[in-house]
């Protein structure tokens, strides 16, 4: 090591060739700069691994379909608890658009992701765009007929004559096999087409009968408003309807699948901090929706949990099958919701979401109630 220093410093003195300066100033000046130049290679370092950093980050947009509410505290909190940037991605979340403008965005890959009903993906695969899912969210539909307890509608043939909200993009399909159990038609129930957002308020007036929504959605905004309900799930009347689907284009899922696998296994990491962490990720939630109540989201969350402790993911988190995605493409074709039907293998990869291990431990963990 000595010798590597004294062949530094002649070289040193090599820059010095008058060598009109005293021994001891020779090795101030000598040790100054190579401390300089120490500083100059660390900076230099450190610039460059920042910049590496920085250009490693895909930007990426996840578009969700509704104002930020429960179901996304998931995409918030995987965010804020850094789950997308440790797998080089930059996620920016944004709110729906209006009509089928959130599809459109995605088909076109002016955006990388969405989070969508499965019956807004049908209709939008059914209208030719390329667009494919990667992912289930909520393996089945949440919908549900949603009446007052003191309105004493409990079963499908007491709906004959009911006013029921009713949202323009709802799907009759979904409702018909409930009034068929019953012995009525559509022209049995007076549909009472609302804005979303007002139904909640309409029937705690008395203005409607009842509502179509979600089981864990209004219903339990209802009940906290001291209005308590019955529920009627559709799924408890043979309706087999996928509920929520992550999606992307078909072009992006073949050009950067490895874009599409970072991002799916960002979410199901997410999802499993989430199980454990309901409250911690709602206030996520809470932050870009100041409107929604943290108790009140949290157990609408812990009930989505509930849900994904399914058999359709008694293996992995996530998967899909042809038969439920044959259903729901036939309930919306039958209810005239659907001018062109698309097939059931077009709708849906599994390749993304079978090579993640972690959704084996998610699969695993939702047995378990959310914490």
């Amino acid at each position: 090591m000595l010798n590597k220093w004294m062949i530094s410093l002649s070289l040193f003195k090599g820059l010095n060739p008058q060598n009109d300066l005293s021994p001891l100033k020779e090795l101030s000046l000598f040790l100054r700069s190579c401390k300089q130049t120490v500083i100059c290679a660390a900076g230099l370092c450190t610039m460059a691994l920042t910049s590496t950093s920085a250009l490693a980050l895909d930007k990426v947009v996840l578009r969700i379909n509704f104002t930020p509410w429960g179901m996304h505290a998931q995409y918030f909190g995987g965010r804020a608890q850094g789950f997308y940037k440790a797998e080089g991605i930059d996620l920016e979340i944004r709110p729906p658009a209006a009509g089928q403008q959130n599809e459109v965005m995605i088909a076109t890959g002016r955006e990388q992701f969405g989070v969508t009903n499965a019956d807004a993906f049908v209709k939008a695969k059914g209208s030719g765009l390329p667009v494919v899912a990667v992912m289930a969210d909520q393996p089945d539909n949440p919908f549900s007929v949603i009446t007052p307890v003191k309105a004493g509608i409990t079963t499908p043939e007491k709906m004959k004559g009911m006013k029921l909200a009713w949202f323009q993009a709802n799907v009759m399909g979904l409702i018909e096999p409930v009034l068929a159990k019953g012995g009525l038609t559509r022209k049995d129930v007076d549909f009472v087409t609302v804005a979303r957002g007002a139904e909640v308020q309409m029937l705690a007036a008395g203005q409607v009968d009842g509502l179509f929504g979600y089981s864990f959605g209004q219903a339990l905004t209802l009940e906290g408003k001291g209005f308590p309900v019955n529920v009627m799930p559709v799924r408890d009347y043979g309706v087999q309807f996928y509920g929520t689907v992550i999606y992307t284009n078909e072009a992006l899922l073949k050009s950067n699948p490895d874009l599409i696998k970072r991002f799916v296994r960002a979410t199901i990491k997410s999802l499993i901090w989430t199980h454990d962490n309901i409250e911690e990720a709602m206030k996520e939630i809470v932050a870009v929706s100041p409107d929604r109540e943290l108790k009140l989201e949290s157990r609408k969350l812990r009930m989505i949990y509930d849900l994904y402790n399914t058999p359709d993911y008694a293996e992995r988190f996530g998967l899909m099958t042809d038969a439920k995605w044959q259903s729901s493409i036939d309930i919306l074709a039958g209810g005239g919701d659907l001018p062109k039907k698309p097939t059931a293998q077009s709708m849906y990869t599994n390749a993304i979401i079978s090579s993640i291990d972690e959704a084996k431990d998610l699969a695993a963990l939702v047995k378990q109630p959310a914490k």
